[in-house]
């Protein structure tokens, strides 16, 4: 233990005393422009949407046939009542709730102006304000549908009044994209510092000779491995909670749910960006190749990860391919965690998938690192 303190002091030092990395980075123009050219959509598509129907007319039910065969609709099916609606809201397995009060045909055919509720996850700004849109067309369309069964003259066309839907967002009423984008950008920064630092700094010992110096004393493996990756976890873990405070000071953004839940799936989150980092420098002899390879993994993991296009838009062979992103899975906790306030109970899928991708990650990684350095 003695020995894995002086190591992690050692790494502090020399954490201080280094100037910033300078690299050219090369990317690979042909597999971007594929992954890009597929995952990069301003389309909104399947929608998980489910329906409150408390009128039971023919007139509502069109409205599910509808939903049921669009394809801007993924209809889950029917639910009793607005409070189940905003429950499976919250917890994530629906975006679009839609609310037909009762006596909703009667009121049409008297033009009583009906409404319809449209109740929509509001975290992501640029998809709910499309599903809005969405949601109006579709009012009027159906509504123009049902004029010639409704027996009206001519005369009576003039005064009668489409649907109007009543939105509410919930979680972002502004639609303001900082609470979007800035959540996603806290769960970018653990991936990108712990890859490049853990990458970058174990390929420097090697060029400049101190890793074998290191190898020929009584150090063991997992000593050395340990007085890497702790000083770099609590770098990145200090730099997380920095920029929660900028989050907090220049846009005023600040969690809704637990502190203390978001800090621990951070550190968790935080093993797969190490042992990312440990894998390139099995691979990366030199610090301009660290930074290459950890930069072409970086532009992957940002693309597949719904920091820009949510992952539903994009075709199903590259959303098999997120599977294998834990920056997708953390990307979903810390929007969740900040702008709903989501328990960890309802969080499990998503931290279990990353935990178990991270400490398989890592074991790969160690085992490789020992190996290069038997």
């Amino acid at each position: 233990m003695q020995r894995l303190l002086y190591l992690i002091q050692k790494e502090f030092r020399q954490i201080a005393r280094e100037k910033t990395y300078i690299g050219i980075i090369f990317v690979v123009p042909i597999l971007q422009l594929v992954v890009i050219g597929f995952a990069v959509t301003t389309d909104v598509k399947n929608v998980p949407t489910v329906l409150v129907n408390e009128d039971r007319s023919s007139f509502s039910r069109r409205i599910e046939d509808v939903l049921q065969n669009s394809e801007q609709f993924n209809y889950l099916g029917r639910l009793p009542d607005m409070g189940s609606a905003r429950i499976w809201i919250k917890e994530g397995r629906a975006q679009l709730a839609l609310i037909i009060p009762p006596h909703f045909e009667r009121d049409l055919k008297s033009n009583q102006f009906p409404q319809i509720l449209a109740i929509i996850d509001g975290v992501d700004g640029n998809s709910a304000g499309v599903i809005a849109g969405y949601i109006a067309l579709l009012a009027q369309k159906l509504q123009i549908a049902w004029l010639p069964q409704m027996n009206i003259s001519p005369e009576q066309l003039i005064n009668i009044h489409l649907v109007e839907p009543e939105t509410r967002m919930l979680y972002n009423p502004d639609l303001e994209s900082v609470y979007n984008i800035v959540p996603g950008i806290l769960a970018l920064l653990i991936m990108i510092i712990t890859a490049f630092l853990t990458g970058m700094s174990i390929v420097r010992e090697k060029e400049i000779g101190t890793l074998e110096q290191l190898m020929v004393t009584p150090i063991r493996n997992w000593e050395l491995l340990g007085g890497k990756i702790i000083p770099l976890t609590l770098i990145v873990m200090l730099l997380f909670n920095v920029g929660m405070v900028a989050a907090r000071l220049i846009f005023g953004l600040w969690m809704a749910g637990s502190l203390l839940e978001l800090e621990f799936l951070a550190l968790l989150f935080a093993l797969s960006g190490l042992s990312l980092g440990i894998f390139i420098s099995t691979i990366a002899h030199t610090q301009q190749q660290a930074m290459f390879l950890a930069w072409f993994f970086m532009v992957f993991s940002l693309l597949l990860s719904g920091f820009f296009i949510p992952i539903e838009n994009m075709p199903p062979a590259i959303q098999a391919i997120t599977y294998l992103n834990p920056v997708r899975y953390f990307m979903v906790i810390v929007r969740e965690i900040y702008l709903k306030g989501t328990p960890l109970k309802f969080l499990w899928q998503q931290a279990g998938a990353m935990t178990l991708f991270g400490l398989s990650m890592f074991i790969l990684a160690s085992l490789r690192f020992q190996k290069r350095l038997g």
